[in-house]
């Protein structure tokens, strides 16, 4: 497994919180809007805010639901190749950063005393630089 296909669940985690901050954006907004009072007539035509906003929100979750499809393939195979490593410790900082979705800094204070930031890093990329992709 190659440290980009392990990344991809990263993203797909933020890209789901986006989708997410997005929709509660939504179910906040105000569908109540005051009449603004200008002396001149009403357009005709009709307009349908809450069914447009509605039919957005469905679309929004919709998507949430196929990326969490996706992050839960993505997690299942990540954690098996996890496994499949030898040394506790870098199975460790694999899980953290990549099933976890923790930083560096997260990871250190985890594993604890004697590890840094950049000690964590510089362990997490030296694996993938050590590791032919198999295709």
């Amino acid at each position: 497994m190659t440290k980009e296909k392990i990344n991809e669940l990263y993203k797909l985690n933020r890209e789901a919180k986006m989708w997410q901050r997005e929709l509660e954006r939504l179910q906040c907004k105000s569908l109540v809007k005051g009449q603004e009072i200008t002396g001149m007539p009403f357009a005709t035509g009709t307009s349908d805010r809450v069914g447009e906003l509605a039919t957005t929100m469905a679309d929004i979750e919709m998507v949430i639901r196929g990326i969490l499809a996706k992050i839960q393939i993505q997690r299942k195979n990540i954690i098996e190749y996890i496994e499949g490593i030898e040394d506790p410790e870098l199975r460790q900082i694999l899980y953290l950063r990549s099933v976890s979705c923790m930083n560096w800094h997260q990871i250190a204070k985890e594993l604890g005393e004697g590890y840094s930031a950049d000690a964590v890093k510089q362990r997490y990329y030296r694996h993938f630089k050590s590791v032919t992709p198999c295709h």
